[in-house]
């Protein structure tokens, strides 16, 4: 039998994008976004980086399985947002929408990524860790659907060896073709001259 490869694709979110995302998390998210939340980030694409992720089936219609965000603020980069379709889960999805927003986060000029995690989510927590980031806070009582509180987790710099070495390794374990998501590590920009 001939297993056919999956293609998808890393596409940037339009406003038209909104209800499918919608519709996502509110199988995966007890407190989904309001849709007017989405307008005003995708208002806002100097500071912001919205995406979804797009299944080609062959022969087949595409379809919107994921969708993931963050936020530049100076030299930082924070995931605001990553859902996958709840009957894709366990699948790598939310690893490949995780790759195309550190890829955004070397583009924008980033050198650190933070992000908030529920802290009963081991597998979003491992996959985290695996890219070479560390737990360093807990918000208590951060997610107002149940009270659980956030682990507030952080990246090395994204420019040090160590955490390009992960990036890399976590490249390799991407095990579709995923058209906007680079096969190799972005390279180190050089150093900006000091303003006058």
């Amino acid at each position: 039998m001939v297993q056919v490869r999956q293609r998808l694709a890393i596409e940037p979110m339009r406003e038209g994008d909104v209800p499918v995302v919608q519709e996502i998390e509110r199988f995966v998210f007890s407190s989904p976004w309001p849709r007017n939340a989405y307008y005003r980030e995708l208002n806002s694409r100097n500071n912001s980086y919205y995406v979804v992720l797009r299944r080609y089936p062959e022969g087949g219609q595409q379809e919107t399985v994921g969708y993931a965000g963050m936020w530049r603020m100076h030299e930082e980069a924070h995931v605001t947002t990553i859902g996958v379709r709840h009957d894709l889960h366990h699948q790598g999805l939310g690893r490949v929408l995780f790759a195309g927003l550190l890829q955004a986060a070397y583009e924008m000029g980033a050198r650190w990524v933070t992000l908030e995690v529920r802290a009963g989510n081991d597998n979003a927590q491992k996959m985290y860790e695996g890219f070479g980031f560390k737990v360093i806070g807990r918000r208590k009582g951060y997610y107002t659907d149940n009270g659980e509180d956030a682990l507030v987790m952080w990246s090395d710099s994204i420019l040090s060896p160590r955490f390009r070495a992960a990036f890399e390794e976590n490249l390799g374990k991407v095990g579709y073709d995923v058209r906007g998501l680079r096969r190799e590590v972005p390279p180190i920009p050089p150093p900006q001259e000091p303003a006058d």
